[in-house]
């Protein structure tokens, strides 16, 4: 409560700028009592700290100095000086578990590296715990992997630690060398596996779920930023598309990953593909081989192939639509309508609602599904048999749901159903 009080109070504050992104000013960051301030100049500054003496008159909440850290950003990220009484670190600063920085090679340290080394030391005291493989398997998912969580969740993952991260954990799963194809491994039980985490599925998860915030109407200092990068392509619009990320250049790895795993997601299983009839940012509609985005023909209702008008000819749409669109002309219209391909000109699918999918006649609505339910669809598609089961079903002609049955046979005659 009072913290909020504080934040209120710190909005409101004229003489307090903020940083500004796409028009939107943004002065705090807060989760629970951890408050930190992102402000504009040295005078701002300034006009936090006086407002925090009158907060502490107020209600006897004071400020740590011993806690409390500053760093220079943007135009004045390499200033030496260090006012206000507070730490001025040289090295990363950490603010609710992540590290910043400028230099990105301190940056995989402290976030990474410094990670995978605690996970070593965890899983070599494991090790000698004489665990059977499902046990080893449950230690990988309750104590190793939500050491993992939160920074993929937040931050893009460098795929040299993900490869040392699968090495650590293998390694320690099968004390060396892979016993099984790891595909199989990450299977579930029924299929032969042994239900294994695969990070790269786990990631792209934790990145699609950040689709439900962006669909939902919440706002967020985060959201201005994507709706920032994304303003010259319709802003959240975007996503809708039938966009191919390499036709652009996104300045945050973050975002530019969630929408190639968008991207990636829709197009391996959405049954249903209505997004290829949105005109702009098609990969397919392409003028000068480049995907297109006219604002004034978009703010005039013209989104879909449809709303060219393709069953006249371009003068007679043209003379339909010049009272619609402001600043428009018929050279412009008619090569709107021409680079069209005739595979999307035939097309007269019915438009599907922006934050939903259909799954073979099941619809997936991205603004109620989580993190577990993508996890569930990119593992289905990408997990494999074990190597036996082809011979099982080869040499003795078993049927699938019989193979099924026997491959959950350990998990039924035994409490604790080792394998060697």
């Amino acid at each position: 409560m009072a913290a909020e009080a504080l934040a209120i109070a710190v909005r409101q504050d004229a003489t307090i700028k903020g940083i500004s992104v796409g028009g939107e000013e943004t002065k705090l960051l807060q989760y629970a009592d951890d408050m930190t301030a992102v402000l504009a100049d040295v005078s701002s500054a300034q006009a936090l700290f006086d407002l925090l003496k009158v907060f502490q008159k107020a209600s006897g909440l004071t400020i740590n100095f011993n806690k409390t850290e500053g760093m220079w950003i943007g135009s004045s990220r390499n200033n030496k000086a260090k006012p206000f009484g507070i730490k001025w670190p040289s090295e990363p600063i950490k603010a609710l578990g992540i590290f910043y920085t400028y230099d990105q090679k301190l940056l995989l340290e402290k976030n990474f590296i410094e990670n995978l080394d605690k996970i070593k030391k965890l899983l070599n005291v494991w090790s000698s715990r004489g665990l059977s493989i499902y046990g080893k398997v449950t230690i990988i998912k309750s104590l190793v992997i939500p050491k993992f969580v939160y920074l993929a969740s937040l931050m893009p993952t460098p795929n040299n630690v993900i490869v040392e991260l699968n090495r650590l954990l293998y390694k320690f799963l099968w004390n060396g060398t892979d016993k099984v194809t790891r595909l199989s491994t990450i299977n579930e039980f029924q299929k032969g596996g042994l239900k294994m985490i695969d990070l790269e599925c786990m990631i792209k998860s934790l990145r699609l779920a950040w689709l439900k915030r962006i669909f939902s109407e919440n706002e967020g200092t985060w959201k201005n930023y994507l709706r920032h990068l994304l303003l010259s392509l319709g802003g959240i619009f975007f996503l809708n598309c039938n966009f191919d990320i390499k036709d652009y250049t996104i300045n945050s790895l973050f975002y530019s990953e969630l929408l190639t795993w968008w991207s990636e997601f829709r197009e391996n299983f959405a049954s249903t593909k209505d997004w290829r009839n949105i005109i702009w940012n098609n990969k397919e509609i392409r003028i000068n081989n480049s995907p297109i985005f006219y604002k004034n023909f978009f703010d005039s209702g013209i989104v879909r192939t449809s709303d060219l008008l393709l069953n006249l000819n371009s003068t007679e749409s043209f003379n339909i639509i010049k009272n619609k669109v402001e600043k428009t002309n018929f050279l412009t219209w008619a090569g709107l309508r021409h680079a069209v391909p005739r595979e999307l000109k035939n097309n007269t699918m019915s438009p599907i609602s922006s934050s939903s999918l259909i799954f073979n006649n099941n619809v997936f609505d991205i603004t109620k599904n989580k993190s577990k339910h993508y996890y569930s669809l990119l593992i289905n598609k990408k997990a494999q048999f074990p190597s036996a089961f082809n011979k099982l079903q080869g040499e003795f002609h078993f049927p699938i749901d019989s193979l099924q049955k026997m491959f959950m046979l350990p998990h039924k005659v035994a409490l604790e159903p080792y394998i060697c």
